[in-house]
């Protein structure tokens, strides 16, 4: 009875170990990742893209409690969603940005139209 015990707790032990998958992330795998959180941060991820924004963040935390292949693959979903969210928010940028200078060249053919209409008047005394 004592050395089945011991074989399941040996057992158990040992897929313990398997479980963390090697070597832990080292710290330039976490600066990676912590890195593209903050690169999405300045982006405006947090307003533009908070649900991608969030998943990096949480992703992150748990790569911060996790060991081995498991911190490893969050890391890779932390730098993936905040890749994603970067993207995001530079994107609503620019099609706000590309809207603010349609209404600016709209302003200025009809402004180009006046001046034309004007030109070809007389002018009024």
């Amino acid at each position: 009875m004592k050395v089945s015990v011991s074989i399941v707790l040996l057992v158990t032990a040992l897929l313990a170990g398997c479980a963390s998958g090697g070597p832990p992330a080292n710290s330039e795998e976490f600066a990676e990742a912590d890195e593209a959180v903050r690169n999405a941060e300045a982006a405006g991820a947090a307003e533009e893209a908070p649900e991608l924004f969030e998943e990096a963040q949480a992703a992150l935390s748990a790569a911060r409690r996790a060991s081995g292949e498991e911190a490893r693959q969050k890391l890779l979903e932390a730098r993936g969603y905040a890749a994603a969210a970067e993207a995001r928010a530079k994107a609503e940028r620019l099609k706000r940005e590309a809207a603010r200078l349609r209404r600016e060249a709209d302003d200025l053919e009809r402004r180009a139209e006046e001046i034309r209409d004007q030109a070809g008047r007389p002018p009024s005394r």
